[in-house]
């Protein structure tokens, strides 16, 4: 099999806007499998609309689900760590243990359901290095389905603009009044990956179907007390410790059953194996 690999354009165009699209990264196959265990966990049934509203206490629509042998399989497939590793150029990455999300189209609800601000998951003022965040579309996704949403023209001048705001009381939330809000739709299998110094939410599901999404992101490796700690959380089943904080209804730790059975690029990207 022949990994797809970004080009060197591509991964100029990412550090210029800020995000990017890699369409048919996902096979359809694997595609379904997640959205299967979504379905397993919600009971959200794909082609039923009476079922649609079963998640919606979640609002956004994160499902707590970290461990099932499908989302493992996503995280492990070569395409999508050859993006990431383009990206960052480098191949030996950890992947993030993060979760998937579900939600239901806003016409099925008497009131709006909630609507996350646009944010940033990590103070941009912070000095850091380059940390790149990711979701896969499970279903063919358009931009008013909830799709993600980024403010590339902040992230362009972000310096300038962090110069001007360094004393904003939410640090995490900027005031993107003015700013061109750009969701981002994809086909199915598509990988969206994002600077985390984009600001970012997803929309309301102004369309007539729910939108299905798997979070995958990457980083470099690190020390061997951080691999340990990745180890453990795949092997033991565990949410990592910032999902526990967020205490989203229907969390279990552990998740039950046995760990998902990984590949050898998967026992590397899941710290079990060092690089």
């Amino acid at each position: 099999m022949v990994h797809r690999v970004i080009g060197p354009a591509d991964r100029t165009r990412f550090l210029e806007q800020g995000y990017l699209v890699v369409e048919s990264v996902v096979p359809a196959t694997l595609c379904a499998r997640v959205r299967a265990a979504i379905s397993d966990f919600t009971g959200v049934v794909e082609e039923d609309p009476r079922t649609w509203r079963n998640h919606a206490a979640q609002g956004h629509g994160i499902v707590p689900l970290h461990h099932a042998q499908a989302l493992w399989d996503v995280r492990q497939f070569p395409e999508v760590h050859a993006v990431f590793a383009a990206l960052y150029g480098l191949d030996s990455l950890w992947v993030t243990i993060d979760r998937v999300s579900v939600k239901a189209p806003a016409a099925l609800f008497e009131r709006p359901y909630r609507v996350d601000p646009v944010h940033w998951d990590g103070d941009p003022r912070q000095p850091a290095a380059r940390s790149i965040q990711g979701l896969v579309y499970l279903t063919d996704t358009a931009p008013e389905q909830g799709a993600f949403c980024c403010v590339p023209e902040l992230y362009r001048g972000l310096a300038s603009w962090l110069a001007a705001h360094g004393d904003d009381p939410n640090p995490l939330q900027p005031d993107v009044t003015g700013f061109e809000l750009v969701p981002v739709g994809g086909p199915a299998g598509s990988l969206v990956v994002w600077d985390r110094r984009m600001p970012h939410t997803s929309g309301a599901n102004l369309h007539t179907r729910p939108r299905w999404v798997q979070y995958v992101a990457m980083h470099p490796a690190g020390d061997e007390t951080a691999r340990q700690t990745l180890c453990r959380l795949h092997q033991e089943k565990r949410p990592p410790a910032w999902a526990l904080r967020q205490a989203v209804p229907g969390q279990r730790d552990p998740e039950p059953g046995p760990p998902a059975d990984l590949t050898p690029l998967g026992r590397r990207l899941a710290g079990v194996d060092p690089w």
